[in-house]
């Protein structure tokens, strides 16, 4: 998805890092820390993080405690609901079910309305091959047995959010019958989300973008979460380029206003051997034990390059509190209108104290 375009507005700006470790541009000079003003206020806007589990662990619990993350954040989404071969989706086991729904109710009594994300994976965790899933979407008793276990599924929670990636554009009749059937049965006493790909061009210019008619679901859904996510799929670099993600969402809001952008909180390690995800303590350990100096790079992200052990050479791509409040801070309400939600994927892998430095700057 190395798309640029016109609307980037941060190759400009001056770059920081704030830490132990040292700093540079991406040309390897040293440089001087520019760190926006902490008075300085963020656009308001409804936020939405996603864990990408059905168990908070202590460190998720304790940032979503915060004051800071409960004035930047109103929506948790547990991404953890996996649809099995015959179509049935939510756990069996009475004690998970009864440990689910205790989690959901601590959430809320935190002031959160909770969401459960149905993530089409196999077993391993893996996501299913599209042309399968595509079968899976179009066997109307598989479809039936999704929506009939998944209303069960849901009694908890405030609503539900389907994650369907690598589609083929043969299964774009079927999303829109799938999504339409799952709005039947769960609105409007739920809510109601669909994670869409990030075009920025119609057709779409993605693989598997042209699956998801985004008018005719914008139609059965409450919310359209515009995956503005791994951008540098081509080889290292950014996580996400702020003014892609803005080309992205405003082509989403030709079909419907209610979308939302999403920013990663996670970051990627770039090998010869493929890709991972890292946190940010990830990326500043690994920065440490080789040696390696922090840089920026032309989106104001961080990123470390590095040999690894058989000297493999490696970029390491990232976000902290400061690449991830200039993203923010340039979303104004005329850039992108307040109504535009912004979801935060990935809690527990940001820098620590994220939440509560955003917190501090929302008006």
């Amino acid at each position: 998805m190395m798309v640029k375009t016109a609307v980037s507005m941060f190759v400009a700006l001056g770059l920081a890092l704030c830490g132990g470790v040292g700093c540079g541009t991406s040309s390897g000079e040293t440089i001087n820390s520019v760190a926006q003003r902490a008075e300085t206020p963020l656009p308001a806007r409804a936020g939405t993080v996603i864990i990408d589990s059905c168990v908070v662990d202590p460190w998720q619990r304790a940032t979503l405690a915060g004051p800071g993350a409960k004035r930047v954040l109103q929506e948790v989404i547990l991404l953890c609901l996996v649809p099995r071969l015959d179509g049935t989706v939510g756990p069996r086991d009475p004690s998970t079910v009864a440990r689910l729904a205790s989690l959901v109710a601590d959430l809320k009594a935190d002031g959160y309305r909770v969401h459960l994300g149905v993530a089409f994976t196999d077993e391993t965790g893996q996501r299913y091959d599209g042309a399968q899933t595509a079968a899976f979407l179009g066997d109307p008793m598989w479809r039936g047995r999704f929506r009939d276990t998944l209303v069960v599924a849901l009694a908890p929670a405030d609503g539900v959010e389907l994650d369907l990636e690598g589609l083929p554009r043969e299964a774009r009749a079927a999303v829109t019958t799938l999504v339409t059937e799952v709005a039947q049965a769960v609105r409007p006493g739920k809510r109601l989300g669909v994670f869409v790909p990030p075009s920025v061009a119609a057709p779409s210019d993605l693989p598997g973008g042209e699956a998801f008619a985004r008018a005719a679901l914008a139609a059965q859904v409450d919310r359209l979460r515009i995956m503005t996510l791994d951008f540098s799929d081509k080889g290292p670099g950014p996580t996400i380029d702020p003014g892609w993600a803005v080309d992205a969402v405003r082509l989403a809001r030709r079909d419907s206003n209610a979308v939302d952008i999403a920013y990663p909180l996670y970051g990627t390690d770039f090998g010869p051997r493929g890709r991972r995800s890292t946190t940010y303590l990830e990326a500043i350990a690994t920065a440490s034990s080789f040696g390696a100096r922090v840089e920026r790079g032309p989106t104001l992200a961080p990123f470390v390059r590095y040999a690894a052990y058989g000297n493999e050479p490696h970029e390491l791509w990232f976000d902290d509190t400061d690449s991830t409040s200039r993203a923010l801070a340039a979303w104004t309400h005329d850039v992108l209108p307040p109504e535009v939600g912004v979801v935060f994927w990935g809690l527990g892998a940001e820098e620590p104290g994220l939440f509560e430095r955003l917190g501090a700057r929302m008006p």
